[in-house]
């Protein structure tokens, strides 16, 4: 995973493939709900992500809800067709908050725009 502090509100998270996924999502979770963390949005990179498991799902909710207890945004962006396809099938694409690419994803959380 890497990390790339787009702004001082914003970070832009590069996640990888399993079983790197379950580690960096138990890392971004520590980091955004652990001691003397810091809210921000957030912007989730999922183009390495090829498979999503249960557990992988759960921690997005969990990212999610602290983002909104937060009053942050979380964005996912460039997720694969094969991903996009568990998200619609467990209702996921409704909860979410989803961008093309990058840019956009950047672009609506520093304009304010959903």
């Amino acid at each position: 995973m890497s990390i790339t502090d787009w702004s001082e509100d914003i970070a832009l998270v590069d996640l990888g493939r399993e079983p790197q996924l379950s580690e960096d999502l138990a890392a971004l979770l520590a980091s955004l709900d652990g001691p003397g963390a810091v809210p921000r949005h957030v912007v989730l990179d999922l183009n390495g992500v090829t498979m999503l498991t249960s557990s992988n799902i759960a921690s997005l909710m969990r990212l999610r809800k602290i983002q909104q207890l937060s009053k942050r945004r979380l964005v996912l962006c460039r997720i694969k067709d094969r991903v996009w396809a568990t998200f619609m099938t467990a209702g996921l694409d409704e909860l979410f908050e989803v961008a093309a690419d990058v840019g956009t994803a950047l672009a609506s959380v520093q304009l304010g725009i959903r």
